[in-house]
């Protein structure tokens, strides 16, 4: 895959549109602005959660599947690695919107971009980097997450991994957790939840000012 040449250069996805429509919506439902609720999600004093989501039910390849699925409906096609990335976005996203993570499983700061191990391989031993081909039916989850996650498809199906990996590898969350390592040094730090929470509030807060 293409490496990023520089840590400083800035890629930037248009997500004002999906993400920035369901956050207005939520800041509706509590009188408040879009600056006002991403400071309250922030600082810990407001959680948003329009359902009750058990992460320790709902995993990581149970998310995986869904968007698997949404590909086979869509004609997109997706590799073990770009789905990698696609489990990263949902994740962040649903933890600067919502407050809280979607799954429990974390990500480490790999070379190529973040990473669920034991994901990664499992479907790297079947399909290494070709298309993930597996047939699979539409997972049962609540409505709020599936609309969550075909917005979350929308924003980013069109990318191509290694695009997405220059996006994601340019942003704090997966540059903290790496810190002085050579770009392309090994990594397994963790990238953290609460740095992803907060570079992504701060890109809503961003894409939803006037």
């Amino acid at each position: 895959m293409t490496q990023a040449t520089s840590k400083k250069t800035e890629y930037r996805v248009t997500v004002d549109s999906p993400v920035g429509q369901k956050l207005e919506q939520i800041a509706q439902q509590f009188n408040f602005s879009v600056s006002e609720l991403l400071e309250n999600i922030a600082n810990g004093q407001l959680k948003v959660v329009g359902i009750e989501i058990n992460s320790e039910k709902i995993s990581a390849g149970y998310i995986a599947n869904y968007l698997i699925w949404l590909a086979s409906q869509s004609d997109v096609e997706i590799n073990a690695y770009k789905l990698q990335k696609l489990l990263y976005c949902a994740q962040a996203w649903h933890l600067a919107i919502y407050g809280t993570p979607l799954f429990n499983s974390d990500f480490q700061a790999w070379v190529h971009g973040p990473v669920i191990p034991d994901l990664l391989e499992r479907y790297t031993s079947q399909f290494s980097w070709e298309p993930i081909s597996e047939k699979v039916d539409r997972p049962q989850l609540p409505e709020q997450i599936g609309e969550f996650l075909e917005e979350v498809a929308e924003a980013y199906f069109e990318y191509d991994d290694e695009t997405l990996e220059r996006i994601i590898c340019s942003e704090m969350p997966w540059l903290e957790a790496r810190g002085n390592l050579p770009r392309d040094e090994s990594c397994h730090a963790i990238i953290s939840q609460k740095s992803m929470k907060k570079y992504y509030s701060a890109r809503v807060k961003e894409a939803t000012s006037v």
